[in-house]
């Protein structure tokens, strides 16, 4: 598993007591390893992540207390499902890891995508 750098990437600086940033992330068509991850560095280790794939209307979500390389999906009809098998976000003691597996849809090439991370 490697990290991913092949994006174009904006963050809005934390907000009030720093603990609270939101940002895009814009993938180009290059390919998308999917055992390969996006780090995003927020500057604290978040208690709940949001991560859209504005594209396709896919969100995953991460809150404290859930296992690693987990979240929950809600695809673009609604339908909401607990991602473990097919990966998800993982915390960093200074921001989260996405997995880019192509199941999950969360990171897909020629993509934009918006999160936010409060702690």
């Amino acid at each position: 598993m490697a990290e991913n750098v092949a994006y174009t990437k904006s963050d809005t600086p934390s907000q009030g007591n720093g603990q609270f940033a939101v940002g895009k992330v814009s993938f180009g068509a290059t390919a998308i390893v999917a055992a390969d991850y996006v780090e995003i560095d927020v500057g604290f280790k978040p208690k709940y992540v949001r991560w859209t794939n504005l594209t396709d209307r896919v969100t995953v979500e991460f809150f404290e207390g859930m296992a690693a390389n987990t979240c929950l999906k809600t695809a673009a009809a609604g339908t909401q499902t607990l991602e473990s098998a097919n990966g998800g976000i993982t915390l960093t003691d200074n921001g989260f890891r996405v997995l880019q597996n192509a199941t999950l849809a969360a990171i897909l090439a020629s993509k934009d995508c918006y999160w936010k991370a409060i702690a």
